[in-house]
């Protein structure tokens, strides 16, 4: 594997840029490599890393299987290696009371309080990747209608739904808001080394990260997505709809975002309790 053959196989797939980066991150780790004359146990063998978890290792698999199939054609031999899909662990989510706790932890009197509680509200709501937090644009989001736009995974317009409280936050955010010229993400970098700018993926991940410590959890932006799905239907939104709002191309994904869900999600629903109130 060389990088101009990299490189020409990612300008022909219509690849998001994040994607793109992780797939470079794993076809240098092959380059100089005879990927060529690859069998199936070869492939195993180089995805056989000690710090890639299982989630790891089926996006390298994925990743270098189609770089195969691109440049040799489906006859390879590679293509026949297989990894054993290994459930996940169940992933962090917020509870009610977390999630009313982060909310209320944000100083809307200063510019970065204002800001940060708009972006976690936005997060809530509509279950935004952080990409998309940071490349949401003013001119994109409706807060008469209470809507937005943005470019989501896949490269495709993608439409969130947000609450009257959601809109109030953003609009508050809008008396500080003070973008550099030409900047027209809603979302603006406070730091003096970049202030006025779109926030970066990075960035925003090291905010939400002080934000669980502030509170006390663990937290990431991708926590605030799974929120979105999981308490989105302990309130009682049906799948199919959780899954148009969070753009999801089907209801499997619902499933796997909403794994946090226990038992005790059912305490509204209990029949004898509906039955003797009704």
């Amino acid at each position: 594997m060389n990088r101009e053959d990299v490189t020409r196989f990612l300008a022909s797939h219509p690849y998001a840029q994040n994607t793109k980066a992780r797939y470079l991150r794993v076809f240098g780790l092959a380059y100089g490599l005879p990927v060529n004359s690859w069998q199936a146990v070869d492939l195993i063998g180089f995805l056989d890393r000690p710090e890639w978890g299982n989630s790891q290792r089926l996006l390298a698999l994925f990743a270098i299987r189609k770089y195969i199939r691109w440049k040799w054609g489906d006859d390879h031999p590679a293509l026949s290696a297989r990894l054993k899909i290994i459930k996940p662990k169940k992933q962090r989510v917020l509870t009610k009371e977390q999630a009313l706790e982060l909310l209320a932890s944000f100083d809307t009197s200063l510019p970065s309080g204002a800001r940060d509680l708009a972006i976690c509200a936005v997060a809530l709501d509509t279950g935004l990747r952080c990409s998309e937090l940071c490349r949401l644009a003013l001119a994109d989001v409706d807060l008469h209608e209470r809507t937005l736009q943005v470019i989501v995974k896949g490269g495709q317009w993608g439409i969130g739904i947000f609450s009257h409280e959601t809109a109030l936050y953003i609009d508050r955010w809008l008396g500080f808001r003070k973008p550099a010229d030409g900047v027209g993400a809603l979302f603006v970098s406070m730091n003096h080394q970049r202030c006025g700018r779109a926030l970066t993926r990075e960035g925003l991940q090291g905010m939400v990260k002080g934000w669980g410590l502030r509170i006390g959890i663990k937290l990431s932006p991708h926590d605030l997505r799974r929120s979105f799905a999981t308490l989105a239907t302990v309130f009682g939104a049906p799948s199919r709809v959780v899954q148009e709002a969070g753009r999801w191309s089907s209801i499997d994904m619902v499933e796997r975002y909403t794994q946090g869900l226990d038992a005790s999600a059912i305490t509204p629903y209990l029949p004898v309790a509906r039955l003797v109130k009704s």
